[in-house]
């Protein structure tokens, strides 16, 4: 039965208002997902209406929330249907749902493209290329095209290279190419905005709209500079206010107002240039105030640096000088254009002959089939009033992160141009949470229609204000900050009574002095300081002063509220989590920190894969495949598993090497290793080392030559699939710490192998390439994690990720990290609306001056970052339910806070962050700290600032101090980490003694995150794979520049459903928790299933994840009759950890399941891959499995003294057990 739910009068609104076009703007927490589906359901169950679902075009962000949002319609309309089993229209809008298009922008345009492909030309088989591909297609097609230029021998490009080059070759202008391309194909009429680019170097007028840009912005800060000397001037006035500063002062004044009543912008760039600043005077005063003194001249300071940047970035020439600099970087801009414009031709037509599109071409040929322009009209083709007929509503999700191409081609499809009312698009988001610009999303265009519709008409907007999340202390808090740091003049958002955050979820009192206190309450603002630390960098400081701050958390057993439960409960690890603003360099040292202190920790960071150690392994052995004089790459797989080679080997290889190789070749590596290997056939070498050596030799040389001549015949993906599996390796890594995720590591590139078997590229050699542009652009292949969603630990993540999620307890890390400026600071800057910018470089003096264009663009984008960062901290701040602690580290605590005491001072005498004062926001601190600080009689929310000053400190804090006593203090000689649950069935069977190093014992008991990537990229052996520091610096991975293309998830097409490995232990833990007296039928396996997703052990994605007959199987098999009765005896053990000694190595590992028979060890081990039904998979599966299963069995004799008699595999895909002999 489907539950009445109570909405609130804006909810109500929202769902229910026809007949117009809607504006929902949705603060965070406010149910605008549940709104949008009970619209969408209203909607198709309305009897008047009579509308299907697959006349709705409803567009999400990414194709995980299309799938969510169907499966919420489906479970609505099934309710529904339980309700009224007779009902047409419910059953015909079930069926209907499969085809209706809940999807992204991407797939919708896709959909269009399938119908539609005559009308662009496009070849019907076309396919969707990778991201690889696409780097490899340009890239190739942009060295064609520079190349044609080069033959052209144009002066301009000449110019354009010694411009824009780097040093000694063009880099730099591929790199200012693409960049501009990229930019250039968020717009839905690429060619026009590349003439409107030129435009602006064409008007050398003062109506330039990048001078009249930078005319609004400088006027801006002048008028709250004036508003400050107002106030300077009234402070020198009063009693204890220095009066001998008033005359320089109102001097300051006077020309303040000359500059504002500037008529142009000549006339305020000359005036800028004029303006002196008096001398305070030295007059004593005794009745001043030091300290009111010193306030004055900082803040006339601020505004003496602040003309001090104009000068020096802006008004460096006169307005002869600034249009002459602007003419000549046009000329440059206008070749680079030309250049441009080449470029995006050639990649198009490229593709089109491959029959290959990518994500953007699916926007593009979507607009193309839609709408045309002629003569500068949009001018709509049949297809797309067709379209537009058929739909009878738009709902656009996450409206906030449209660009101006979605908007042209939603627009196409609305009947809203044909019938000219304003009745059928439907637009969903929170502009505060607008935070992807770098995936050039437009936040204006919310901005424009919020500013512009109304409470009622033809386009109305409806405020969702009450929060269903968080507490009210949380949302205050937020409040309090937002509404004091949103300057709409600014950041293009205000924040005012209509948006601000108010409580919906009805927690319940609690009464225990563990939550109900006002400590708890509050929201923790922590200084750390760094003053006497001299070892630890910041980020290690913040790390360990969290891990003591979670410990004591949890330890203190402050409560949290369990929804599901309806009780308040003690805080655990799941219910933390630490959000920073970029986990890159963050995330692992904050893991490290944790788990150093027994806290369990996950962070999925999704990089360094191609520098983990199998993976640089493998592809040196590809590289030298495909060309074995490349001497680091050889020099690496000699030493590693595939050679075995020590380093004291390798260098008697190239001393032997030397002296007898043939003096008419070259003089490398694989000359000396091709010399060395026959040196054991002659007779006049005696050496029984030297032998050994070249018969080593040999044998690599014959596997190297096994693997060359298979290369040229067979395809990449079985070459890959003999180096990683036939040759074992696959096998050996699992053996190694984190053996299964180096495994599932070496998978993903087994996957990406048979892709790339599938693109326009063939040959080992452009695969090598692949791979390079891919770690060019951090561009990562990720494995998926696994889930962790009913796992104890401490999650941490960076803020983009968290948006959408919950969380009871939020620790915002990283408070003092700079905001990243680097975009306005670029050679070449790149904006929508004013086109594209840079340096004049005049070759002939050999001198690079900013252009006028580029100083008012830079200017423009630090306050787009700064805005950005705000809506950033909104998010931040909205995802904690019912705690929020912010923290960052400082280097002077005292100076620190007296730094933002006066701000606090002045912010509460504004009331609201001066644009001037806004563009100085250099951190999250910056917006926090002065709000934090102000009077609590002026906040409705409660913050609570401390300072931490180290183990021995005592914590500064304002308001609470037993705050800081309790949760700053270290729970030492108690065991944090959450113990196993231990089955009843186990207690027989002793456990696996702890294992005890010997002294000598070479490995650790313990692995953290970064300590595991080290041991990754170490050696494969202390024996044979030695490799000597300078080998190591030599094959180390070159870094790129982080800041290159980020790719969306939703461009990458990853969807809701688990990844192999996710699925394999989804069996796993079913195995783990299966119920062997419940399971003995398939309806008992089911009805076991759903017991353990009902009690958190599963969740739903992995319960659908698991066939139930597969797991019948096993249990009427032989081998799960037998498990069943050892469990039953209490002779069973399951997901066994253990970690022994072997030949002076450390192994650990897992071992599904074994039992004891008569006094001896069986050994089981579950196995989801998937292999042919044949003998052939049987022995695939053995020889794969068969060195693991062979540890598993060393290692149980070891630990428990006992026989291993017997080791199974039992495969779900065979539905058998393999005995391994």
């Amino acid at each position: 039965m489907r539950m009445e739910r109570k909405w609130t009068p804006a909810q109500k609104s929202a769902i229910d208002t026809r007949d117009c076009n809607v504006l929902v703007s949705a603060a965070a927490g406010s149910g605008k997902t549940a709104v949008l589906v009970e619209r969408i359901i209203s909607m198709i169950t309305d009897p008047d209406k009579n509308i299907d679902i697959d006349r709705l075009v409803v567009v999400t962000f990414t194709k995980a929330a299309a799938a969510q949002m169907k499966d919420k319609i489906r479970k609505a309309l099934d309710s529904m249907l339980d309700e009224n089993p007779g009902d047409v229209n419910l059953l015909r809008q079930i069926t209907l749902l499969n085809n209706a298009q809940i999807t992204t922008i991407d797939s919708f345009c896709l959909w269009i493209i399938r119908n539609h492909f005559p009308e662009v030309n496009l070849d019907p088989g076309f396919r969707i290329m990778d991201e690889g591909e696409k780097k490899l297609i340009e890239n190739d097609v942009l060295e064609d095209v520079l190349e044609e230029f080069y033959a052209e021998a144009d002066e301009e490009f000449f110019n354009l290279v010694d411009a824009f080059g780097m040093g000694r070759d063009d880099s730099g202008l591929v790199s200012t190419i693409d960049k501009i391309y990229r930019f250039s194909r968020s717009n839905p009429w690429i060619d026009e905005w590349f003439d409107e680019c030129m435009k602006v170097y064409d008007d050398e007028t003062y109506d330039n709209p990048a001078i009249k840009e930078l005319y609004d912005s400088i006027k801006n800060v002048l008028l709250d500079y004036r508003d400050k000397y107002n106030r300077l001037v009234d402070i020198c006035s009063e009693p204890a206010g220095p009066a001998a500063y008033t005359g320089a002062l109102q001097s300051d004044l006077l020309g303040i107002n000359e500059m504002i009543n500037s008529q142009n912008f000549g006339e305020l760039g000359r005036r800028i240039r004029i303006f002196s600043f008096e001398a305070l005077s030295r007059k004593k005063d005794a009745g001043a105030d030091p300290d009111i003194k010193e306030y004055v001249k900082g803040q006339r300071k601020l505004f003496k640096d602040y003309i001090g940047r104009l000068n020096d970035k802006i008004f460096l020439k006169d307005d002869e000088g600034i249009f002459s600099d602007m003419q000549g970087a046009g000329i440059q801009i206008r070749t680079l254009l030309k250049v441009a414009k080449v470029y995006a031709k050639r990649v198009s037509e490229v593709k089109r002959e491959k029959g290959i599109i990518d994500f953007n071409d699916m926007e593009h040929l979507a607009l193309s089939i839609l709408v045309k322009k002629e003569d500068g009209k949009l001018v709509y083709t049949e297809t797309a009033d067709k379209l537009a007929n058929r739909f009878e509503e738009i709902l656009i999700d996450e409206y906030q992160d449209s660009n101006q191409l979605q908007e042209v081609i939603l627009n196409a499809v609305s009947k809203t141009r044909l019938s000219g009312e304003n009745n059928n698009i439907y637009m969903v988001g929170d502009v505060k949470q607008s935070i992807y610009k770098f995936r050039l999303a437009c936040p204006e265009l919310f901005i424009e229609k919020y500013d512009t519709y109304g409470e009622t008409g033809d386009n109305v907007r409806i405020e969702l204000q009450k929060n269903f999340r968080s507490r009210e202390n949380v949302l205050e808090c937020a409040n309090d900050v937002f509404s004091h740091i949103m300057n709409k003049n600014f950041s293009g958002i205000g924040y005012d009574e209509s948006v601000r955050l108010n409580a919906g979820f009805p927690y319940p009192e609690y009464s225990d002095s563990n939550y109900g206190d006002g400590a708890n309450k509050s929201t923790d603002v922590i200084l750390i300081s760094s003053e006497n630390e001299e070892e630890a960098t910041t980020r290690e400081l913040e790390a360990d002063r969290l891990a003591k701050l979670i410990e004591g958390i949890v330890a203190s057993g402050v409560n949290v509220y369990d929804a599901d439960k309806n009780i308040y409960r003690p805080a655990e690890y799941r219910d933390i989590v630490i959000l920073t603003r970029s986990v890159t360099g963050w995330a692992d040292t904050f893991a490290d920190a944790l788990m150093d202190r027994g806290i369990p920790a996950y962070t999925d960071s999704s990089t360094g894969y191609f520098s983990v150690r199998e993976i640089q392994v493998i592809l040196c052995m590809l590289t030298i495949i495909d060309n074995p004089v490349q001497e680091i790459s050889l020099a690496a797989a000699m030493m590693s598993y595939f050679g075995g080679f020590t380093a004291a080997e390798l260098g008697m290889v190239r001393k032997l090497g030397r002296e007898y190789v043939d003096k008419n070749v070259h003089n490398n590596l694989y000359e000396h290793l091709k010399a060395v290997a026959v040196l054991g056939g002659e007779d006049k070498i005696q050496e029984t080392d030297v032998k050994q050596l070249s018969g080593k030799c040999a044998l690599f040389l014959a596997k190297l030559t096994q693997y060359r001549d298979k290369s040229s015949v067979e395809p990449l993906y079985d070459l890959c699939w003999e180096m990683i599996y036939d040759s074992g390796y696959y096998d050996y890594v699992g053996t190694m710490p984190a053996g299964a995720q180096r495994q599932a590591n070496l998978n993903v590139l087994l996957e990406r192998a048979a892709g790339y078997g599938k693109s326009s590229y063939s040959g080992l050699f452009n695969f090598l390439r692949y791979i390079e542009r891919l770690k060019k652009f951090d561009e990562d292949f990720a494995e998926g994690a696994a889930s962790l969603d009913n796992e104890n630990l401490v999650r941490i993540m960076s803020i983009h990720k968290s948006k959408g999620l919950e969380f009871p307890i939020v620790i915002l890390a990283g408070a003092h990290k700079s905001i990243n400026f680097m975009d306005a600071t670029a050679p070449v800057l790149v904006d929508q609306n004013l086109g594209i910018a840079v340096d004049y470089v005049d070759l002939k003096r050999r001198t690079k001056t900013p252009t006028i264009i580029k100083g008012a663009m830079a200017r423009r984008i630090v306050r787009e970052s700064i805005a950005e960062e705000e809506r950033l901290l909104y998010v931040a701040m909205t995802r904690a339910r019912e705690k929020l602690i912010i923290t960052g580290v400082v280097k002077d605590a005292d100076k620190t806070l007296d730094k933002y005491r006066g701000r606090a001072e002045q912010l509460a005498a504004d009331g609201m962050l001066s644009f001037a004062d806004s563009e100085n926001i250099k951190n999250y601190l910056d917006m926090i700290m002065p709000v934090c600080l102000m009077d609590s009689d002026k906040l409705k929310g409660s913050f609570n600032v401390m300072v931490d000053a180290g183990e021995n400190s005592e914590s500064d804090a304002f308001e609470s101090e037993e705050m800081s006593d309790e949760n700053k203090k270290a729970v030492a000689d108690k065991d944090l980490m959450s113990q196993p649950e231990v089955s009843a069935g186990y207690p027989l069977l002793d456990e696996l003694p702890e294992y005890v190093p010997d002294d000598n014992a070479a490995g650790r008991m313990k692995l953290t995150v970064s300590q595991l990537k080290a041991m990754q990229a170490e050696d494969d052996s202390e024996e044979n794979a030695y490799m000597d520091e300078s080998v190591k610096a030599a094959i180390k991975m070159e870094a790129y520049d982080e800041t290159n293309s980020i790719i969306p998830k939703f461009i990458s097409g990853k969807e809701v459903k688990l990844a192999a490995n996710e699925r394999g232990s989804a069996y796993h833990r079913v195995m783990e928790c299966l119920d062997y007296s419940v399971s003995v039928n398939i309806e008992g396996v089911k009805a076991d299933i759903n017991r353990m997703l009902e009690t958190g052990k599963m969740n739903e994605l992995q319960v659908k994840s698991v066939n139930p007959w597969d797991i019948n199987t096993f249990v009427q098999s032989d081998t799960g009759k037998r498990a069943a009765s050892a469990v039953r005896s209490g002779k069973a053990r399951r997901e066994q950890p253990f970690v022994f000694e072997y030949e002076s190595q450390l192994i650990q590992g897992i071992i599904d399941l074994y039992f004891e028979e008569d006094g001896e060890l069986v050994i089981v081990d579950y196995k989801t891959d998937r292999v042919n039904k044949s003998a052939a998979g049987e022995q695939n599966l053995v020889k794969r499995y068969a060195v693991q299963l062979d540890y598993y069995a060393k290692a149980l004799a070891q630990l428990t003294g006992k026989r291993v008699k017997e080791k199974i595999i039992y495969s779900f895909a065979l539905e058998k057990g393999i005995i391994i002999d």
